[in-house]
Parts: C-alpha cells; structure tokens; sequence
C-alpha cells in the first residue's frame, strides 16, 4: 500500500468518527421534538433515499447486489444499523449516560477478537498498546476524571443491552470487510441502510407520526439530515473504505475518536465546559490512534480469501 493511499485510509477513518461525533450533539437536539425510535426509522430512511442516487450515478446498474449478496447486507443492516441503534435507545432507558459512551469504547475490542477469529488478521504488542492507551482515555473522558464513576457501577438491563450494542458494531466493522470483497463501501453502505431501516420502521410504526415529522424545527430538520446524510451515510462510506484499506483489527481503535469529538462539539455548540480530563483524554486517545496506524499489518499467507475479489472492492 502506498503511503498516499495509506495516508487517505488514516483520514477516512479519523473523518467518519468526527461525523458520528457531532451525531450525539445532533441527536440531542433531535430528541427533544422527535421520539427516539421515529427519528433512528426516518433518520436511515433519508439515508437510503440520498446515497441510491448517488450509488447509481457512480456505479450504475450493473454494481447493484446480487442475490448471493443479500445475507452480508442483511448482517450489516441487522448488526449496524437496526441492532445498534435499536439497543442503544432502549438500553438508555435503564443506562446512565456515562454507559452510552462505555459502548464506543469496548466496540473496538471486540473487533479486534472478532477480527482475529473469522478474518485471520494478525495482531501485535504495539497494537495491543495502542488499544490500551485509546480505551484508558476514552475512560478518562466517560468517568471525568474520576474513579469513583467505575467503582459505583452496578450491573443493569441497560448495561446488558449496551453491551450487545458494542458487538453489533462489532460485528458490523467484521461483516464489512467480508462484503467489499466484491461490493464497494459505497455499495454496501447504500443496501446495509436500506435493509436497516426497513427494520427499525417496523419497530418504529407505534412513535412514528406524520404530525410530529412535519412540525420540526428548523434546527429539528437540520439535525435530522445531519444524521442522515452525514453520520449514517457519508462517514459509513469512509468508515467501510477505511476498513477495506487497513483491515477491521488495525481500523477498530478509529472508533475511539469519536467522543473526543463529542465532547469538543459539545464545548462548541453546547456550551458545555471543556476540562482538564477532556485534553488528556484525547492525548491518550491520539497517541493510540498512533501506535495502532504505524505497524504495518501483514495478512496470513494461509487466508487468501481475504484480499479484494474484484475491481470493485479495490477501487
């Protein structure tokens, strides 16, 4: 791999987890006129409805699925689309907030396990560092700085839930890889969110009116497709491209990057007061963000499946 490939590979990744980082400022404003459940439904709608066009435009008729296809993009769609979102809501219904954030910090390790089991990617010390550094300080930036927001935990349904909502993310980061083998990111963005919604509509159709849809506000409407074109189409194309070029083991610990970018947005368009424990947070963040991106990955001679099966999945 090149280093100006490798270079834009390093910057897919860093961008996506700063859109899904202005997604929870975005989803706060959301949440405050639109039902949770409603806005995930019509937030992935949207999306469907602005990346097929584009998808069609640039990669025609003759990049679209084909049958054999179909159950990839159905485990995207199920794992990072409806699962996640659909945990993440109703586990906060019994979650603390400071939980909501755990679920960005352990999705990368189980990534990496994943990844390791069913992708055969190799995984070494530095790397392990790496992941190490980024998880302590996304801790010191979820606890504020204090210990004592780990030591008062206590297990909940909220917590159970949250945690198969990091798996699903999981799972997703997993299923993407083994789908660009033969589709594009932006093809299996594309299918994974429509598939997806159609299932959280399902869920959604109770909370979901038409009146409370057209009476946002302006900033309502603002978020809302800030959300859909942006954190759910846009930073998922980066995401699975990011994750095609450097493998989902080394890409994982990426993931890490987006409350730092929460907590700045937070400060910027929030108001919110930037602390002591928000800085060094995000330096051990970056300095993992390092230790992981500078070892080269090279794959095992034994698993040559897992390189690119067309000119679609390399392009």
């Amino acid at each position: 791999m090149t280093e100006r490939r490798t270079a834009w590979a390093y910057f897919l990744l860093i961008a996506a987890p700063a859109m899904w980082g202005g997604a929870f400022v975005a989803a706060k404003y959301l949440v405050l006129e639109l039902h949770p459940t409603a806005a995930a439904a019509v937030r992935f709608i949207i999306s469907f409805l602005f990346l097929l066009p584009f998808f069609l435009r640039i990669e025609g008729r003759r990049a679209l699925p084909a049958r054999r296809d179909l159950p990839v993009l159905l485990l995207l769609g199920a794992s990072g689309v409806f699962a996640y979102n659909a945990l993440f809501f109703y586990g906060m219904q019994w979650a603390a907030a400071t939980d909501g954030s755990l679920v960005v910090a352990s999705s990368p390790m189980l990534t990496v396990v994943l990844s390791v089991l069913f992708l055969r990617e190799r995984f070494i010390w530095p790397q392990a560092a790496g992941l190490v550094l980024c998880l302590a300080g996304v801790t010191v930036i979820i606890t504020k700085g204090s210990p004592d927001t780990l030591l008062g935990w206590q297990v909940n349904h909220g917590d159970i839930l949250l945690l198969g909502c990091a798996a699903s993310w999981a799972v997703y980061s997993v299923a993407g890889k083994v789908a660009m083998r033969r589709l594009s990111a932006l093809a299996s963005t594309t299918f994974s969110n429509g598939l997806g919604a159609l299932m959280l509509i399902a869920c959604a159709i109770p909370s979901l009116h038409w009146d409370s849809l057209v009476g946002l506000s302006a900033r309502g409407w603002t978020s809302l497709l800030f959300l859909a074109v942006f954190a759910s189409g846009i930073a998922f194309v980066f995401w699975l491209a990011g994750v095609r070029a450097i493998g989902a083991a080394r890409s994982a610990v990426f993931v890490n990057l987006a409350p730092v970018s929460s907590a700045l947005l937070g400060v910027l368009m929030l108001g919110e007061r930037l602390a002591f424990f928000h800085l060094a947070g995000a330096v051990l963040v970056l300095m993992g963000v390092y230790l992981v991106s500078r070892q080269p990955q090279r794959p095992v001679s034994a698993a040559p499946a897992a390189a690119p099966a067309d000119s679609a999945a390399r392009s």
